[in-house]
C-alpha cells in the first residue's frame, strides 16, 4: 500500500476539498489541524486527525513521519498574526527555521519548513495537486462582463497587486473610481474588503494576485464560499483573480452566487490581459 499523504491544515474549506479529492483518489489521508485554526469537523472525513499548536514544528515532523508519511500537502488559513502573539513559544525546531530563514515572509518561512521536511523525507506538494479543475481560467466566468470603468480598475488593481504580493504585504487590492480604496495586509482578504466597504461603499472592484515567484506549495489565493459571501455583503461589483494561480472552491457554486448578486468574475494574466481591452 502506497504511503499516506498528511493535509497540514489551516483554517477555512481549502483542506476538506483536497480531503475529498485526495480519497476519492483512492489515497490514505491524514490530517494535522493547526490549534485554533483548523476545523476538528475534518476528522470525520479522514482516517487521522491530530490538532497541535502552531510552532510544534518537531512535534508535526515526528507524527507524520510516525504515521509512514512521504507527501505533504498544506492547505487553509493561518495568518503571520502568529509570529506576534505565538513566536516566542514554538518549540525548538520552528526557532530553527526562524533563523535559517532571515526574514518572517510567507515565501521565506514556508520555503524553509519544506528544506526542513525534505531533510527528514517528507516531500511538500503543490498545493493544487488535487485541485487542478479548480484553477481560475482566463477570461470571464459569470453572465456580465466588466464595465469600462470597472476594467480600468482592474488594471490598476493588477498593477499594485503583484508587487504587494511579492513583498509579501498580501494579495488582494480593493479599487474604486480609478482609486485604491484598501490593501490587505495581516488582517486577510474578508477583512479587507469590508474596510473598504466602509470606507468607499458599493460598487468595489477586488483584485487578487499572486506573487511574481509564487511557490506554489504554499499560500495560493483562494476564493471561496466565505469571501463570496463577504463580496456580495459589501456590494462588490467585480473580482479579478489571477488565472491558472488562484483557486475557487466549488468553482460553479460560486460563479452561481456571483450571477445572482450581478456580480463580475474573471480571470486575468499576470500583467492582465485586459491590458488589451
Amino acid at each position: 500500500m502506497a504511503s499516506p499523504i498528511a493535509i497540514i491544515a489551516g483554517a477555512g474549506r481549502f483542506p476538506f476539498h483536497i480531503a475529498k479529492e485526495a480519497k476519492r483518489l483512492g489515497l490514505d489521508v491524514i490530517v494535522v489541524g493547526i490549534q485554533g485554526w483548523a476545523d476538528a469537523s475534518l476528522a470525520a472525513e479522514v482516517r487521522s486527525y491530530t490538532e497541535l499548536p502552531v510552532g510544534e514544528l518537531g512535534q508535526l515532523i515526528a507524527h507524520v513521519k510516525s504515521q509512514g508519511v512521504r507527501q505533504a500537502i498544506m492547505a487553509g488559513k493561518v495568518t503571520k498574526a502568529v509570529l506576534l502573539s505565538h513566536g516566542t513559544t514554538f518549540d525548538a525546531e520552528a526557532r530553527d527555521v526562524l533563523r535559517e530563514a532571515g526574514e518572517r515572509s510567507v515565501s521565506a518561512l514556508l520555503g524553509t519548513i519544506g528544506k526542513r521536511l525534505a531533510r527528514e523525507g517528507i516531500t511538500l506538494l503543490d498545493s493544487s495537486t488535487f485541485l487542478a479543475t479548480s484553477l481560475c481560467p482566463l477570461g470571464v466566468l459569470t453572465s456580465r462582463t466588466p464595465s469600462p470603468p470597472e476594467h480600468a480598475d482592474v488594471r490598476l488593481g493588477v498593477r499594485v497587486a503583484r508587487p504587494l504580493a511579492a513583498l509579501d504585504i498580501g494579495q488582494t487590492v480593493i479599487v474604486k473610481d480609478s482609486v485604491v480604496v484598501a490593501v490587505e495586509a495581516l488582517e486577510g482578504t474578508d477583512a479587507a474588503i469590508r474596510r473598504a466597504h466602509v470606507l468607499a461603499g458599493e460598487g468595489l472592484v477586488v483584485v487578487k494576485a499572486a506573487s511574481p515567484t509564487q511557490d506554489r506549495r504554499f499560500d495560493l489565493p483562494v476564493i471561496g464560499r466565505e469571501t463570496m459571501k463577504t463580496l456580495t455583503e459589501c456590494g462588490v461589483s467585480c473580482v479579478a483573480v489571477e488565472a491558472e494561480m488562484t483557486l475557487l472552491l466549488e468553482r460553479d457554486a460560486l460563479i452561481a452566487s456571483a450571477n445572482v448578486a450581478g456580480l463580475c468574475l474573471m480571470g486575468v494574466a499576470p500583467l492582465s490581459s485586459c491590458e488589451d481591452g
